[in-house]
């Protein structure tokens, strides 16, 4: 009889250390839990018109550069802390400019074609420029942004690549956040891959530049090899062709480089914050690309009339 009710004692002590348990569990704050929930890409004009915008954080953006507009939640009880963001700059390209052409004579040589030249949501809360080189690599930049429990924010991050060119430099960059250590690790989380412009706008030749540049060659060709000779070239972009495909040579680099400025454009637009804007950009790429035909007709009539021999 004393053994039950010892053993009954020791239960009900033990169903009550678990009860107690429990509940203090139940009641125990979460840790941060920070997760990134969207990275858009935007400029400081879009930035500032925005009504809830606090203006000197739009003056920390350089004009025509992009920025990350980046937000994130705190599903925990208590502030979470981002101390540190990276960026993986990878996948950078230039889109080159198309040089005029120059029409040239190598007496007693011939020119065959191709060959290389040498040449030398929520207004933002905060905003962290990040300066890097235009090239491959990780950079990393220390930060200080707090994060509410059970609440979103929003920061920017805008993006400096020196020595880009304007218009015509596109990367691809990744965003890390670096949280606090807990006892789960660290606490880094990335978004996808994102397509900037590194300094807008796109530019690009217009179709008439172009036919104003074929008839130079015409003229010049004609000027220094009435007859057409195989020791005239046409030099653009590093680059020597004959003088009797100079011309078609030419439109079709045109073409190619906007056909690539297009490609870029449309892989920017995925995160766009303002997608209006670069679907206006790729309507004037397509109007310029429709002009391809008429260039290579172009061409051919200046062949046609005896303009270039």
């Amino acid at each position: 009889m004393v053994d039950e009710v010892v053993v009954a004692g020791v239960s009900t002590i033990a169903a009550a250390a678990v009860a107690a348990w429990a509940t203090l569990r139940a009641q125990r704050r979460r840790a941060e839990v920070i997760s990134l929930v969207d990275v858009l890409v935007s400029d400081a004009e879009v930035i500032q018109a925005e009504p809830h915008t606090d203006t000197h954080l739009v003056g920390t953006i350089e004009p025509d550069r992009p920025v990350l507009d980046v937000l994130v939640r705190n599903d925990g009880d208590r502030p979470g802390l981002l101390r540190r963001i990276h960026l993986d700059v990878q996948g950078t390209l230039r889109v080159p400019t198309i040089d005029p052409p120059l029409v040239v004579r190598f007496p007693g040589g011939t020119v065959t074609g191709g060959e290389q030249v040498m040449e030398r949501r929520l207004g933002p809360s905060a905003s962290y420029a990040v300066d890097f080189p235009l090239q491959k690599g990780r950079y990393s930049s220390p930060i200080r942004q707090e994060i509410p429990a059970n609440g979103n924010d929003r920061f920017l991050v805008p993006l400096v690549a020196s020595e880009a060119r304007r218009g015509s430099d596109f990367y691809t960059v990744t965003l890390t956040l670096d949280g606090v250590r807990n006892r789960r690790g660290s606490a880094r989380r990335s978004f996808e891959p994102v397509r900037v412009l590194a300094l807008g706008p796109p530019c690009w030749e217009g179709s008439e530049v172009i036919k104003e540049r074929l008839t130079m060659i015409a003229d010049r060709v004609s000027e220094l090899s009435p007859g057409g000779g195989k020791d005239v070239g046409v030099i653009f972009n590093a680059a020597i062709y004959p003088a009797r495909t100079g011309m078609e040579d030419y439109v079709a680099f045109y073409a190619a480089k906007l056909r690539t400025l297009e490609e870029s454009l449309r892989h920017c637009l995925h995160h766009a914050s303002d997608k209006a804007l670069v679907r206006g950009w790729l309507t004037e790429l397509e109007l310029s690309l429709a002009t391809v035909d008429e260039l290579h007709q172009h061409a051919k009539d200046l062949r046609t009339s005896g303009r270039h021999p």
